[in-house]
């Protein structure tokens, strides 16, 4: 399970499971009060799941609205691998594929970076490249 920290969700998104990519701070955000909890802590380009929401807490935001308080962590993602893993194996991420193919979001993941390192939770199936033959789908976490 990854490392849950406290953020600022938009209330129209802050839902148990829903999952985005932070795309950075907007100009507004260097000057806002909220800013600590916000943005502060987040990565650029990660992908984050919201785990919980606290309802009572709202706050306004010049750029999205209402917000309101969550709970937030690193999502897991899936990811397609020739070798054969086993649950709690880690290993360090390397794309060695390029292609635009129906598989590309398994060998290039959102919110995942060369040199990260990454554990497997579990495996979800296999799927039959055109380039690498069989390969293995796992979900993994940072």
């Amino acid at each position: 399970m990854q490392e849950e920290r406290m953020g600022l969700v938009p209330s129209n998104l802050a839902r148990e499971g829903f999952k985005f990519i932070f795309m950075g701070e907007a100009g507004a955000c260097r000057g806002c009060k909220y800013r600590s909890v916000c943005v502060d802590g987040m990565e650029v380009g990660r992908l984050y799941v919201v785990r919980g929401v606290n309802e009572r807490k709202r706050f306004q935001c010049p750029i999205h609205g209402e917000l309101v308080l969550a709970s937030i962590a690193r999502a897991n993602v899936e990811i397609a691998s020739g070798a054969r893993m086993v649950e709690g194996a880690s290993f360090i991420y390397r794309s060695n594929c390029n292609e635009e193919c129906e598989y590309r979001n398994y060998c290039k993941p959102e919110g995942v970076k060369e040199g990260d390192k990454l554990r497997v939770v579990r495996e979800l199936g296999k799927i039959n490249c055109k380039r690498f033959g069989e390969l293995r789908i796992y979900e993994v976490s940072f």
